[in-house]
Parts: structure tokens; C-alpha cells; sequence
């Protein structure tokens, strides 16, 4: 259970952690919410975790902005309450977690461009099975760079079907592990 929350949490960074990591296309970097997690007292979760995308997800983002953006990589302050997340999972349907800041550097044609978002997933939880089903990651509010691409660069996080796939992947890895009501 201990890095439950973190991939619910924040798998818009595609599911972090171990092999579901690889399979997002990112790379976990300055992750400090695992020692957070190892402690099932702890009520409160604050922690830091980023992510870097990979060569294969770094070529679809530059595709699909039209070769504006060529790479990201994004850090969050994650901030919730254990009772509360594990409230929702156990509820089942859609689970919405806390909204979170998130923020980016993109790299647009060499240039760095500090960019910021809020993250809001949403993990759809089977009642009868309790596997997830499907993910939303929930990208919204993005500043720091003009329209129309912000739009893009929310529409590509929001549907790249890998982060979403990995998503549902993390949660489906976690909720076994959950404790009982």
C-alpha cells in the first residue's frame, strides 16, 4: 500500500514507479512521496515527485503540436488526506482525487518554457470487481504558454492513450493491496 496513493495520485505522471514507469513512457525524477507512503499512520500525505517522458513519448508530444514542443518534464507538491483518497476508492464508480498543481518545463525549439497546470484524474473503479476500468487525467487550467498551444499540450497529456493506459494499469496493481473499510 505504501506508494498506492502516489500512483493514484499522480499517474497523469503516467503511473510512476517500476515497471508501470516504463510502460507510461516517463521517468520518475526527484520523487520524495515514497517515504510518505511507507508509513501507513500517516494521515496527512505531503511530498514531491516529477517525471521526465521518454524518446517515444517525447516524439509523439513534438508530433502532435506540430513540432513546436520537443520534450517535458514536470514536478508536483502532492498534498491530500489518506482517509480521504481511500474513502473514494472504496465508494468505487468514478474516483476523483484532489486537484494538484503541477509544474513543467517544455522545451520549445531549444527554448525552456516554464509552464503550470492543475492535475484532477479521475480512476473508474468496477463496483462488482473493484478493478479499474478506465483513467481521465484530468489536465486543465495550463498557463505559461499561448493559446492554441496550451490547448494542445492539455489535449495531448489528456489522451495520450499510454499515460492513460498506464493509469489504469497502476490502479489495477494497487487496489488489491488497499486495506478494507
Amino acid at each position: 500500500m505504501s506508494r498506492s496513493f502516489l500512483l493514484l495520485f499522480v499517474v497523469c505522471w503516467a503511473a510512476l514507479g517500476g515497471v508501470v514507469a516504463a510502460r507510461a513512457g516517463v521517468t520518475l525524477e526527484g520523487d520524495t512521496c515514497r517515504q510518505v507512503f511507507d508509513n501507513p499512520r500517516a494521515e496527512h500525505i505531503a511530498c514531491r515527485t516529477g517525471f521526465r517522458l521518454d524518446e517515444a513519448t517525447r516524439a509523439r508530444l513534438e508530433s502532435s503540436s506540430f513540432g513546436l514542443l520537443s520534450d517535458l518534464s514536470c514536478a508536483a507538491d502532492l498534498t491530500a488526506s489518506r482517509s480521504d483518497v481511500l474513502g473514494r476508492v472504496h465508494a468505487g464508480g468514478d474516483v476523483a482525487l484532489p486537484q494538484q498543481e503541477v509544474r513543467c518545463r517544455l522545451s520549445a525549439g531549444g527554448d525552456p518554457v516554464n509552464v503550470r497546470f492543475h492535475l484532477a484524474p479521475v480512476v473508474r473503479v468496477d463496483r462488482k470487481t473493484r478493478r479499474a476500468v478506465d483513467a481521465r487525467l484530468g489536465v486543465r487550467d495550463l498557463t505559461g504558454i499561448p493559446e492554441p498551444l496550451a490547448t494542445a499540450v492539455a489535449e495531448f497529456l489528456n489522451n495520450e492513450p499510454t499515460l492513460r493506459k498506464s493509469l489504469v494499469a497502476a490502479a489495477n496493481e494497487i487496489l488489491p493491496n488497499l486495506p478494507g473499510r
